[in-house]
């Protein structure tokens, strides 16, 4: 009965903590991508997919041969509720690119998507790599800091409509570098949430 209970509260313990996010490799006709599993989203996440306004998770994919930077990319998740269809859009895209366009049915098929990211063929495989390393840096719907401003002078004129949807419609290497420096520098960007995550040492077979 005492080990069952201990049990119980290390389980309620570890649910009340939340878990590591995990980043692992993927190999695919030559290519690197990278599988993100069991971000700590918000406990807004769930109401703010209902919304009906366009939620984003952002991600910067790098990879990395003994800590010399090899490549960099640019991913964005962008969910949208239909509130007359009840169906959620879900469009990923690679540096600005749709690479995957899918509608899911219901929040826990969001959710599970989101919680089991695959970002496929990121970076070409070179012969001759060494010892590889994967980092991502996510955010979730970052707004930059001087957009912000525009948007609440606006609202203060116009304080009949508040206009958060296409906040950040960009989806260009530029803009997501701006993001995450300014982050770097002390978050001149604002967003809801952040993680940053990296992988385990791996390489590539030979071809």
């Amino acid at each position: 009965m005492m080990r069952a209970m201990r049990v119980l509260i290390g389980l309620m313990l570890w649910t009340a903590s939340g878990h590591a996010a995990e980043l692992n490799h993927m190999v695919n006709d030559r290519t690197i991508g990278a599988r993100l599993e069991g971000l700590n989203y918000p406990d807004t996440l769930r109401k703010d997919l209902r919304s009906g306004l366009t939620n984003r998770v952002l991600i910067r994919v790098t990879l990395n041969e003994l800590n010399k930077l090899q490549g960099t990319r640019a991913i964005e998740i962008a969910v949208k509720y239909d509130l007359w269809d009840e169906t959620f859009s879900v469009v990923q895209r690679r540096d600005g690119t749709v690479v995957n366009d899918q509608v899911l049915k219901t929040l826990g098929e969001v959710l599970t998507y989101l919680r089991n990211l695959e970002m496929p063929n990121l970076f070409p495989v070179v012969a001759d790599m060494g010892p590889l390393t994967l980092r991502a840096e996510a955010l979730l719907n970052p707004i930059e800091r001087e957009r912000m401003e525009q948007i609440q002078k606006w609202v203060r004129e116009n304080s009949s409509y508040v206009p958060l949807e296409g906040a950040a419609e960009s989806t260009s290497n530029a803009m997501f570098n701006r993001i995450f420096e300014q982050y770097a520098r002390n978050a001149d960007a604002a967003a809801e949430w952040r993680e940053t995550v990296a992988s385990p040492v791996f390489s590539v077979p030979r071809p």
